[in-house]
């Protein structure tokens, strides 16, 4: 397999996404989202001791006790959003290799998975997922809002409101930081005064990205 064109360094922060495989939906029922969601909140640890497949069908004591084991994170999640053909991360990497091992993990088990529910065969995600590097904190904050924006940027949720209640992003996890347990929200909520400012933030650039977003698929149709 070549090498990147993008080097994945520890300490560094990346904008990791891709889609389904002739851009087809990959997350076609609330179990799906829900199995995405635990995939890569379990293989974002460093080292998970059995596949996840596996934890699944284990007792929930035994499970249990596997989770209660993994404490170091090969990647931080700071915020995410899964569409139905495709899905964004903002992480960092905090170990060596830790976004190849992590997404590579990640993806292939949603792909088992996929394929099995849906009794089919063949690649669920188009190709290795995607990396570009953040270059600086205005562009580490620009991602977040970029991310969070997707559901309303694609004319899934109706209005701007709305996409407080998109359950598949970490928009809701920046709202209530300590309800949910995936996205890192510190490092960017520690920059605005409040959780509010930080909706601000993301709300007020809405309608400029649904427009450049209307734009591009006009000029690649």
């Amino acid at each position: 397999m070549p090498s990147r064109k993008v080097p994945l360094i520890t300490n560094e922060y990346y904008h990791i996404y891709n889609r389904g495989f002739n851009q087809q939906q990959i997350f076609l029922s609330t179990n799906d989202y829900q199995r995405v969601f635990e995939t890569i909140r379990y293989y974002q640890y460093l080292t998970p001791p059995i596949k996840f497949s596996y934890l699944n069908i284990q007792p929930p004591k035994q499970q249990k006790e596997i989770l209660s084991h993994l404490v170091q994170t090969s990647i931080d999640i700071l915020a995410f959003c899964f569409m139905p053909n495709h899905f964004h991360f903002l992480v960092k990497q905090v170990k060596d290799s830790g976004i190849n091992l992590s997404i590579s993990k990640f993806s292939l088990s949603y792909s088992r998975y996929f394929n099995i529910i849906n009794e089919k065969k063949g690649p669920v995600f188009e190709g290795r997922f995607k990396a570009v590097k953040v270059s600086s904190n205005e562009q580490l904050l620009h991602l977040s809002r970029y991310i969070h924006l997707n559901p309303f940027t694609a004319s899934i949720v109706k209005d701007i409101h709305s996409l407080q209640d998109y359950p598949y992003s970490s928009l809701k996890e920046y709202m209530h930081p300590q309800r949910f347990n995936l996205a890192q929200t510190d490092e960017i909520l520690a920059q605005f005064k409040s959780t509010q400012k930080y909706l601000e933030f993301t709300l007020d650039h809405a309608e400029h990205q649904k427009q450049l977003g209307l734009i591009k698929s006009i000029s690649i149709d």
